[in-house]
């Protein structure tokens, strides 16, 4: 049987492992937007291209002890994010897009960078 891939862990230098909840959320890497560009012709058309940056959103535990102002002050780190199939990638000089927000002692984050890649 097959493991569906997920997010195993990520972490912050500053902070360490992040407490994620039960349904971790969702990690895009950064990469390539192609749109298709009509050209007079069928064989004239093209694409251009455009970077779009990694982003990664995140539903985590708000468990006694966890720094949320720590957390909301994440700038220019480094962020790993581990998956459930062992690849691991590398979100350089990451930022955390806007406070958390408190609720049912579980929290929403969005982490962007401009780039990310695969290190393992």
């Amino acid at each position: 049987m097959a493991i569906i891939n997920n997010i195993r862990t990520v972490s912050v230098p500053s902070i360490g492992k992040l407490p994620l909840g039960d349904k971790p959320g969702t990690f895009t890497p950064s990469g390539i937007k192609r749109e298709h560009k009509a050209g007079r012709l069928a064989e004239d058309g093209g694409h251009t291209e455009t970077s779009v940056p990694a982003k990664l959103e995140l539903s985590i535990n708000l468990l006694g002890g966890v720094d949320i102002l720590a957390i909301n002050a994440v700038d220019n780190e480094d962020v790993t994010v581990r998956l459930a199939d062992g690849h691991v990638h590398l979100m350089s000089q990451a930022f955390v897009t806007e406070p958390i927000p408190v609720g049912d002692g579980e929290g929403k984050i969005t982490i962007m960078a401009n780039t990310s890649e695969q290190i393992s």
